[in-house]
């Protein structure tokens, strides 16, 4: 993995790891962007896979994708206690390939209001300062954190952000992630207005995945997941069926786990989340953990452990 250029933010990144047992990729979750990863204009010549030839015979499952964690969620797009510095455009620039974000509907502002209400004095004061400049709430679909009065980007707005990078990236291949807080039908009219619909993946389940250059021949570059499950087109995916992760809620950087989460052991994915938990992401925390040679440990040892889990399931009667 090459050096990184890292966020000034806590959240790092989503990485899926190729020398993992056929079958199973790791997944790695944090806010960080890689130098290697950034994205290249459409030119003539040898096909390059997300940057590399050598990835374009690879499966899916078998490639390496960074992400963020709440990747709406940045300074540049005014959101109270940012997980990322840049905006999803950025991100997507930077090396950005796999999107972990939260849909929202805004109806009023009491989830704000609940929110602050648990807080410390200081921190209250702040989520109340951020209500007072917020506005109206609205009506449509958002990206929030929390509270679309702490900071919202409108669904089909974001979308078309990607749409725009995958149309001037032709050999580029990613996902997004939802935290689904609107309705599937609701998104996937985000989905048609923001004009991304025509390159969604669907991937038929219990079979191999296809190679990227499949994927890319086949003009079906995207793959979309859910976290709820909830029924809706083919291509919007229950990501638990396909993902398997780890904690999300590590105070210390001692205390990263490899340890079965959410989904299924065996799933096909790996999502080894990769930040420490605070109210408000810390740039120091961010350099730790997302520095080279902490996430390169962390990511060489979740692959062992997912080898001896696949072991351990293979030998068990």
């Amino acid at each position: 993995m090459p050096s990184s250029n890292v966020s000034t933010r806590a959240r790092a990144a989503l990485l899926q790891l190729a020398a993992v047992p056929a079958a199973f990729a790791l997944l790695i979750a944090g806010a960080f962007a890689l130098n290697a990863g950034l994205a290249r204009p459409a030119r003539a010549g040898a096909l390059r896979c997300n940057g590399y030839a050598a990835l374009c015979d690879r499966p899916f499952d078998e490639v390496v994708f960074a992400a963020t964690h709440n990747s709406m969620s940045s300074a540049e797009g005014g959101y109270l206690w940012p997980f990322q510095d840049a905006s999803i455009a950025q991100q997507l620039h930077d090396g950005i390939r796999m999107l972990l974000i939260d849909t929202h509907y805004w109806p009023d502002e009491r989830d704000a209001e609940a929110f602050a209400a648990g807080l410390p004095a200081g921190a209250a004061a702040e989520v109340r300062a951020a209500l007072a400049r917020a506005g109206r709430p609205q009506p449509g679909t958002f990206l929030c954190h929390v509270s679309c009065a702490l900071g919202h980007t409108g669904l089909a707005a974001a979308l078309a952000e990607v749409r725009a990078f995958l149309d001037l990236h032709p050999d580029e291949v990613m996902g997004i992630f939802f935290q689904d807080g609107v309705s599937a039908q609701d998104t996937e009219a985000a989905f048609v207005e923001s004009g991304l619909l025509g390159y969604v993946y669907t991937h038929p389940p219990a079979t191999p995945w296809p190679t990227l250059r499949q994927m890319i021949h086949a003009h079906e570059r995207l793959l979309v997941m859910t976290e709820s499950g909830a029924a809706g087109p083919a291509w919007y995916q229950p990501g638990w069926s396909l993902t398997q992760d780890t904690r999300y809620d590590v105070a210390r950087p001692g205390d990263f786990s490899c340890a079965l989460n959410r989904g299924a052991a065996g799933n096909d994915l790996f999502l080894l989340n990769n930040w420490i938990a605070r109210l408000a992401p810390s740039p120091a925390d961010a350099a730790e953990v997302n520095s080279y040679g902490f996430l390169l440990a962390r990511a060489k040892a979740c692959m062992a452990w997912a080898q001896l889990a696949s072991d351990a399931t293979t030998m068990t009667p």
